[in-house]
């Protein structure tokens, strides 16, 4: 196994953290708009999808 420099396992770290923050961002986003668009009706202006959690 070859050695790395810090500076490769930061930007490893960092890169897997960018597409993993990605990857669940757009799960996420694209279920809080199907769950919008099926209980629109259901649903207040003044609540937010952050506060769900």
């Amino acid at each position: 196994m070859p050695h790395l420099s810090p500076m490769s396992w930061i930007t490893a770290m960092i890169s897997f953290w960018a597409i993993l923050m990605l990857f669940t961002s757009n799960i996420w986003w694209t279920n809080l708009h199907t769950f919008e668009t099926d209980s629109s009706s259901k649903m207040k202006l003044s609540q937010l999808p952050w506060c769900w959690t």
